[in-house]
C-alpha cells in the first residue's frame, strides 16, 4: 500500500543548553500519562492545497508536523521533480522530537511524531494565523511590505522583532509590521504537541500520545533562481512549553533530546494504474567537499544524506524516473570543546547521527520507545548506518541528529535541513562494472544557501541568502472575448536588493503558457514562453495613468476560446554586483558584464481561459468539437480525482442556462446547469461536459439531441451533436 516519504533537518541551540549538565539514563523508560491537555477540534487544520510552486520541486506541506500528502488531497503533488512532470518522490514525511523527561520522579521517554502518528502535532486555535479569517500557514517572500529583511520597516529601532503570524508579538498595536522574508517564496506555521484530543480514538494503548510539551515555529523557503530551485529549505524552532502542562509547576528539562525525519518515498510516476511505490531503494551517503560562498573565504565541510530512489527496469519499469529524494541537515549546534564525546553538550559536527531504513509492517516501530531507539540508533557516541538496500520494496527511512542534551523548560532548539532532489548518475564500482550514486550537485547548493554569507560590517552570519531578481509585481488577469487582459503594479520598482540594499529594478517581462493539458498541478517549465519585455525605459508604452493593480496593461489576442492558459509577469534587475571593502567600509559595484537575475514565473502564476460574452439569443449557441472523434484539443490528463478528462462544450450560453441531452429515442442521458457566476472554469458563455451520464456511465458513440432554456428570459433551443468512440 501507499504511505510516507519525507523532508529533512538540521539544528541550533537558542538559550538551550544552560546550568547544571543533566543526563538522562542511556536506556529508554516507558511512557506514562501525566498533565496532558486534551482540547476539541476548535483550530485551524491547513492540509489539502497548501504546496510549494515557486521553485522545481512541488511539495505538499501543512501544519500537522508533515510534509506530502499522505494518500488525501488528491488533486495537488505530494513531492514532485522536475515541476509539471507528474514524476513523484513522496508519499509523506514527518518530522520526529524525542528524548527523556522526569516529572515529579518518573522518567519517561517520549517522542512526538509528524509520521505516523496521527493528531500528535496540532494547531491550537481558530484565531492563530494570518489574514481574515485567519490561515494557518502564513505566505510572503523576500521583499514583501514589512518584510525586508535586516531592517526597520516600522521604524521603532528594533529589526525583525514582529515575525509573521498574525499576531502582535512586540506589543505596540500593530500585526506583522516588520518580519523577515526570505526566498521567492516562504510558508510559516506554528503547531504544538500538547493535545491528546485523538487519544479517545485510540483503542491500544501504544497509539496514544503523551505530549513532550512542544511548540514547533516552521518556515520553508523557495528560490527561483535555476542554481537553487531544486530543493527546499526549512527551519524549526522546536520550544519546550512543557510549564502549560505541569499544573502549574516549572514544566520539565527534555534530556537526550533527538530530532528526526522519517520519510516514506514512494517513488515513479504518478499514475493510478501503477504500482510505483513497490520498487523503491533507499541508502546514506556523504560528501567531504569545499564551498565558496558568494562574499567570504571557502569553507570545507561534509554533507551527509539519507536518500530513496527509484529501481529502474523490471515488471514495474513502466514507472522509472530518475531521480532521487534526499533529506539532509545543514545547520545546529555543536560542541567541539568536550573531550569526552560522551560529555558533549551537543553533537561533534553538523550531520546525521542515525540513518535507519526498513520495509513497512513488522518492522515499523510501534510505541514512542521503539521510536527513540530508531532516533537514537545503537548508542549516543557514535553513528549507526544501516546498509542500502539491495532488493526493492516500498522502503521507509529516518535521518536523526543529536543527542542534545539537555533543553530546559522554556527554551529552544533551531535547527535546518534542506529537502533535496537531484539525478542519480552511474559511477565505477571498483569492479569493472557501474553502480548508480546520488549526485550531490544540489545538496552542495542547498548548503550554499543556508550558509549564506558574514555581513563584514557587523561580522553576522546572514543564512538563507543568496542574491535574488526584485519580486513580482501583484497581478489581475481577466479572459475576454478570444482575448486576454494582464494587469500589474509597479510595487517592485522601489524594493531594495535584500543583499546590497540598492533598489536596482530594472524592467517586466510578460510570460504565457499554452498547451497544459492537466498533466500535473502546474506547466512544466518548457511550456513557458517569453511573450512581452518592457525595460524601464519603456514602461510608458503600457503605462495607463492610474495606481496599484492596472497601472501596466498587457493585452494578449493570440488565444483561443475555451482553452486553458497560464500568465505572469516577473521582474528582473540591473545585473550582478562585486563586493569591494576599504578599511570598515563595505560598498556594492556593479559587476562589468553582470548578468540581470530574472524573476521566474512561477511566483505570480495565473490560470485563465477566454470565453464569449453571454448571448441574448440562442441562435448562436453551438457545440464543439462537433462530431466529436474520441477526443478534443482542449481535453485535460486523467487525475486521481476525475477519471476522464473528456469535453465537449457548448458555446455561446446565455448568463443562466439549462441544458439536457437526450438520445434520438428520447432517453434522458444528463441534465447539465449553467451559471455564469457560479462557473468552476470562470468562463462566460461556456459549459463543458465530460460525457459522463447521470448514471455515471460513459456515453457510446451515436447522435445526442440537446435542448438549451435560458433561465434569463425563458427562450430555447434544440440542436444535436455526434459522438463517435
Amino acid at each position: 500500500m501507499r504511505r510516507l516519504a519525507g523532508a529533512i533537518a538540521g539544528a541550533s541551540l537558542v538559550g538551550v543548553i544552560g546550568g547544571a549538565l543533566l543526563f538522562a539514563s542511556s536506556d529508554p523508560v516507558a511512557a506514562t500519562e501525566h498533565g496532558n491537555e486534551a482540547r476539541p477540534l476548535g483550530r485551524i487544520d491547513e492540509f489539502a492545497g497548501w504546496f510549494h510552486d515557486a521553485g522545481n520541486v512541488l511539495l505538499h506541506v501543512s501544519n500537522r508536523g508533515r510534509f506530502g500528502r499522505a494518500g488525501g488531497d488528491a488533486t495537488n503533488p505530494s513531492c514532485e521533480w522536475p515541476a509539471g512532470s507528474n514524476n513523484n518522490y513522496l508519499y509523506a514525511a514527518g518530522i520526529w522530537v524525542g528524548g527523556v523527561v522526569d516529572r515529579g520522579g518518573a522518567e519517561d521517554t517520549l517522542v512526538s511524531a509528524g509520521l505516523y502518528q496521527f493528531g500528535e502535532f496540532y494547531n491550537r486555535t481558530l484565531n492563530e494565523g494570518c489574514g481574515s479569517p485567519p490561515e494557518g500557514i502564513c505566505v510572503t517572500f523576500e521583499g514583501a511590505p514589512n518584510g525586508l529583511r535586516r531592517f526597520d520597516d516600522d521604524g521603532d529601532g528594533q529589526i525583525d522583532e514582529d515575525p509573521l503570524d498574525g499576531a502582535d508579538n512586540d506589543g505596540d498595536g500593530r500585526i506583522d509590521e516588520d518580519f523577515a522574508g526570505i526566498s521567492q517564496q516562504m510558508y510559516r506555521t506554528v503547531y504544538y504537541d500538547t493535545s491528546v484530543f485523538f487519544n479517545q480514538f485510540f483503542p491500544d494503548e501504544a497509539d496514544k500520545h503523551t505530549p513532550l510539551g512542544l511548540r514547533v515555529t516552521q518556515e520553508s523557503y523557495v528560490w527561483t533562481d535555476p542554481s537553487f530551485d531544486d530543493f527546499v529549505g526549512v527551519e524549526f524552532k522546536v520550544q519546550n512549553i512543557s510549564p502549560q502542562l505541569d499544573n502549574g509547576g516549572d514544566g520539565w528539562d527534555i534530556n537526550k533530546c533527538y530530532i528526526g525525519f522519517m520519510v516514506d518515498g514512494d517513488v515513479g510516476i504518478d499514475d493510478n494504474d501503477l504500482d510505483y511505490w513497490q520498487d523503491d531503494q533507499g541508502a546514506f551517503a556523504s560528501l567531504d567537499t569545499t564551498i565558496v560562498p558568494e562574499i567570504g573565504d571557502p569553507r570545507r565541510l561534509k554533507l551527509t544524506l539519507g536518500y530513496i530512489f527509484d529501481e529502474l527496469g523490471g515488471q514495474n519499469g513502466a514507472d522509472d524516473v530518475p531521480g532521487y529524494c534526499g533529506v539532509m541537515f545543514l545547520g545546529h549546534t555543536t560542541d567541539t570543546t568536550a573531550a569526552d564525546p560522551s560529555e558533549a553538550l551537543a553533537p561533534r559536527e553538523v550531520g546525521i547521527h542515525a540513518f535507519r531504513i526498513w520495509s513497512g509492517g513488522d518492522q515499523d516501530p510501534r510505541n514512542d520507545l521503539d521510536r527513540y531507539r530508531f532516533l537514537r540508533g545503537l548508542n549516543d557516541t557514535a553513528r549507526t548506518i544501516d546498509q542500502p538496500t539491495t532488493r526493492a520494496n516500498d522502503y521507509r527511512f529516518l535521518v536523526s541528529a543529536g543527542p542534545f542534551s539537555r533543553i530546559p523548560a522554556g527554551s529552544t532548539l533551531t535547527f535546518q535541513v534542506a529537502f533535496v532532489m537531484d539525478e542519480m548518475v552511474e559511477v565505477p564500482d571498483g569492479l569493472g562494472g557501474l553502480v548508480r550514486r546520488p549526485n550531490f550537485g544540489n545538496p552542495i547548493q542547498a548548503q550554499r544557501v543556508y550558509d549564506g554569507f558574514t555581513d563584514i560590517a557587523t561580522g553576522d552570519v546572514i543564512h538563507w541568502a543568496t542574491s535574488s531578481p526584485p519580486p513580482p509585481p501583484n497581478i489581475e488577469v481577466t479572459a475576454g472575448d478570444k482575448s486576454v487582459t494582464v494587469e500589474w503594479d509597479d510595487f517592485p520598482e522601489d524594493i531594495a536588493d535584500p543583499l546590497t540594499r540598492i533598489e536596482d529594478f530594472a524592467g517586466y517581462q510578460v510570460w504565457k503558457a499554452e498547451g497544459w493539458r492537466r498533466e500535473s498541478a502546474i506547466p512544466s517549465d518548457d511550456m513557458w514562453r517569453l511573450i512581452a519585455d518592457f525595460d524601464s525605459t519603456e514602461l510608458s508604452m503600457i503605462d495607463t495613468g492610474g495606481l496599484g493593480i492596472g497601472k501596466y496593461r498587457y493585452v494578449d489576442t493570440r488565444v483561443q476560446n475555451g482553452f486553458w492558459y497560464w500568465y505572469a509577469v516577473t521582474a528582473y534587475d540591473k545585473g550582478e554586483f562585486r563586493v569591494e571593502v576599504n578599511g570598515s567600509d563595505t560598498t556594492y559595484v556593479r559587476a562589468p558584464g553582470g548578468e540581470p537575475k530574472y524573476g521566474k514565473f512561477t511566483q505570480n502564476m495565473v490560470r485563465v481561459m477566454p470565453q464569449t460574452t453571454p448571448t441574448q439569443t440562442l441562435d448562436d449557441v453551438y457545440v464543439v468539437p462537433n462530431p466529436y472523434k474520441g477526443s478534443a484539443p482542449w481535453d485535460l490528463a486523467e487525475t486521481n480525482f476525475e477519471p476522464t478528462g473528456r469535453r465537449i462544450k457548448f458555446f455561446n450560453l446565455p448568463a443562466r442556462a439549462e441544458i439536457r441531452i437526450f438520445t434520438v429515442a428520447g432517453d434522458h442521458v444528463v441534465t447539465l446547469e449553467h451559471d455564469e457566476a457560479l462557473s468552476r472554469e470562470n468562463d462566460s458563455g461556456i459549459t463543458s461536459w465530460n460525457l459522463i451520464s447521470k448514471n455515471n456511465q460513459d456515453t457510446v458513440s451515436g447522435v445526442y439531441i440537446y435542448h438549451v432554456k435560458s433561465l434569463i428570459d425563458g427562450s430555447e433551443k434544440v440542436g444535436k451533436f455526434v459522438i463517435i468512440r
